[in-house]
């Protein structure tokens, strides 16, 4: 590997905002937020940058603009779900592609990777488990081809990479590898709605970011999203709790907001499912505008399932997390969360799908045992929640047709990989006199590492005070 890349390399004030803009305006068709600018010129100018902004805000847009400045530089994206990689490369203005086990199945990781050092593609999007393969660094990673037009290195929803549980999707942790496989000179990037302190300081140490990364905050505050908690009045097995999402007049697909049922299991989506299509059925509505999505239906239903969503032809989905945190699908009218979240953060990403545009409404609704509401949240309760996670839910990369392809071109799979890709917890909090406090050493200061029962305490606590609150 090459010790520095041919990548330009530019000197505070060398970055012109305004031909910047006026490319973005033509190439992008948008005009970039000042946050963004910012980043851009950051990454332009070498620097590794901390994106810390909400859903929908545009993190992504991050990653191209840096392009625009020349016709060859590329970056590289580290993605943890299938789902979100299709999205971004169908979206992208420029030429992007995934690298996954899809896109390896259908063409070729020959033709694939001749593409890639071809400089076919500006940006190319990639599972954790490809990133840190030994094929992948051969074919691509190792050529000069390909290093000399690396612009940088983006870890996108960056807070897959620690998970506070104690349980680790082993490829996504082991990220940090990355760092001594690209040229000294490449900057890394990390975006993510919800990193707090905890899981950034661990993140940090794991990808060996600067002392001097650039930080850019937004606050993750979503004004447009109607947040609500609600007591599950009837036993949870009926799902008679759900009965609301078709309402009582309902007598066409139109009738029904296009909503996304968040279930910590792929047992409960399937039950779910049964129950409203059977409801569905006795007012005289299709019930197949109703399906459930996790990471085991195989990757064709998967984008079959997202095209009809995007098309409204489906008006409620059922899923776990593995339907793709960030994925950018603007005609969600309506999240509900069905049982605890594994953590306060996993509850962020969940509703921030819900109003993405920022123009119109969304509503998230959490349901849970009226127990939680009357008693608050125990850290026994998130434990569990996040065992049931670990448990139930496969990773989205690691499903079984994916798994098989993957090693049939060459992708070895680590150790504990079939475990589950959980938002992780933790809450971006501005002062708490109850936090531990920060040690000092010399000129640096490092807070203390949370324990898991640190986490799981903070987790109850603001979970708690959510459903107690809204």
């Amino acid at each position: 590997m090459v010790s520095t890349s041919k990548v330009r390399i530019f000197n505070a004030g060398e970055v012109n905002m305004e031909i910047l803009v006026e490319r973005a305006l033509a190439v992008l068709r948008r005009s970039p937020f000042p946050w963004q600018l910012e980043t851009a010129e950051a990454i332009l100018r070498g620097e590794d940058v901390i994106i810390d902004v909400g859903t929908g805000s545009g993190k992504t847009l991050c990653f191209a603009l840096p392009l625009l400045t020349n016709e060859t530089d590329m970056v590289i994206v580290v993605s943890p779900l299938t789902a979100l990689m299709v999205d971004q490369a169908w979206s992208a203005e420029v030429s992007t592609v995934p690298v996954c086990a899809e896109t390896l199945a259908s063409g070729g990781p020959d033709n694939l990777y001749k593409d890639i050092l071809a400089g076919k593609f500006r940006q190319i999007v990639v599972s954790p488990e490809i990133a840190i393969s030994a094929a992948f660094r051969t074919a691509v990673l190792s050529k000069r081809e390909f290093s000399d037009k690396l612009r940088a290195v983006c870890i996108d929803e960056a807070h897959c990479i620690s998970l506070w549980g104690g349980s680790f999707r082993t490829d996504y942790a082991n990220l940090g590898v990355l760092r001594g496989r690209f040229p000294s000179n490449v900057p890394f990037i990390i975006a993510s709605a919800t990193l707090p302190d905890h899981i950034l300081d661990d993140i940090q140490g794991k990808l060996k970011l600067s002392r001097n990364a650039k930080m850019v905050w937004v606050s993750n505050a979503r004004p447009n999203i109607a947040l609500s908690v609600r007591a599950m009045k009837f036993d949870n097995y009926l799902m008679a709790n759900l009965r609301f999402l078709i309402p009582p007049k309902a007598s066409k697909l139109e009738d029904i907001d296009i909503t996304l049922v968040y279930c910590n299991q792929r047992t409960t989506c399937e039950d779910c499912v049964d129950r409203l299509r059977s409801w569905a059925h006795e007012m005289g509505i299709p019930p197949e505008c109703i399906a459930f999505y996790h990471a085991k239906i195989g990757a064709k239903r998967k984008r079959e399932l997202e095209e009809m969503l995007r098309k409204g032809q489906i008006q409620i989905l059922v899923c776990t997390d593995a339907v793709g945190m960030g994925c950018d699908m603007r005609n969600i009218a309506r999240v509900v969360l069905w049982g605890l979240p594994p953590s306060f953060c996993a509850l962020v990403q969940r509703a921030g799908c819900t109003g993405r545009d920022f123009q119109t409404l969304g509503e998230a609704i959490l349901i849970v045992p009226a127990s939680v509401i009357k008693n608050g949240t125990k850290e026994a309760e998130v434990e569990q929640a996040v065992q049931d996670a670990v448990t139930e839910n496969q990773a989205e990369n690691c499903g079984d047709d994916e798994q098989t392809s993957l090693e049939e071109n060459g992708i070895e799979l680590a150790g504990g990989n079939q475990e589950v890709l959980v938002n992780d917890g933790g809450v971006r909090v501005e002062h708490d006199d109850s936090e531990p406090e920060e040690e000092t050493s010399g000129k640096t200061q490092r807070r203390r590492k949370l324990s898991k029962n640190d986490t799981n305490s903070l987790e109850a606590r603001y979970l708690t005070m959510f459903a107690c609150a809204a």
